[in-house]
């Protein structure tokens, strides 16, 4: 408690860390089936925890409190350039800015990948909106259309199973890969 007391006294209290051990990190009571850690930077106010599912905001409004606030930010619905139509800000101490900065590069790539599957998203509706518009122009049997709604639902919903993924293991550890940061990996314990 003194040590949070006079972090907030200094201004250090917003300074995360890189963390090296994930098993301290606040956000593991609230991690899903299935969902594991990344990486994750803590100071003694808030923690950022990035997971294969989501984003955990943990934070307090001070260093002492014990009541945190949990926000969670789902890779499927918000993509890490606009995380709840808010900009976030993570400072970090300046010993870990390297490790901070390949983070950084890692949710660059991640954002990316969501921001193309937001697009094959977008164009697969306009697809579906001007095919239906051409279909509703020469088509009425009604056997016909509800043949063809059952098989465009079908489609539609693979379409968004395919650009809305659940899981984005595979792209952080491809973009781990890509930027030749295996040794981070390890060293963060990050499963491939």
């Amino acid at each position: 408690m003194l040590k949070g007391l006079a972090g907030d006294l200094s201004g250090a209290g917003d300074v995360c860390h890189v963390m090296h051990d994930l098993s301290p990190c606040l956000a593991n009571p609230y991690l899903l089936p299935n969902e594991s850690i990344m990486f994750s930077m803590q100071s003694t106010k808030e923690e950022f925890t990035f997971t294969n599912h989501a984003l955990l905001k943990i934070a307090g409004s001070n260093s002492t409190t014990t009541r945190k606030l949990t926000e969670r930010f789902d890779y499927r619905n918000e993509t890490i350039t606009s995380i709840g139509g808010k900009s976030m800000s993570i400072d970090v101490a300046k010993a870990e800015q390297a490790d901070a900065q390949d983070f950084y590069k890692v949710l660059e790539i991640l954002s990316r990948r969501q921001i193309e599957n937001n697009r094959v998203w977008e164009h697969g509706c306009l697809a579906l909106k001007y095919s239906s518009e051409a279909m509703y122009l020469t088509e009425n049997s009604g056997q016909t259309l509800i043949k063809q709604t059952d098989e465009t639902s079908s489609w539609i919903g693979e379409l968004y199973k395919r650009s809305h993924p659940l899981c984005y293991r595979d792209v952080i550890t491809a973009a781990f890969q890509e930027l030749r940061l295996v040794d981070k990996m390890e060293r963060f314990q990050i499963r491939k």
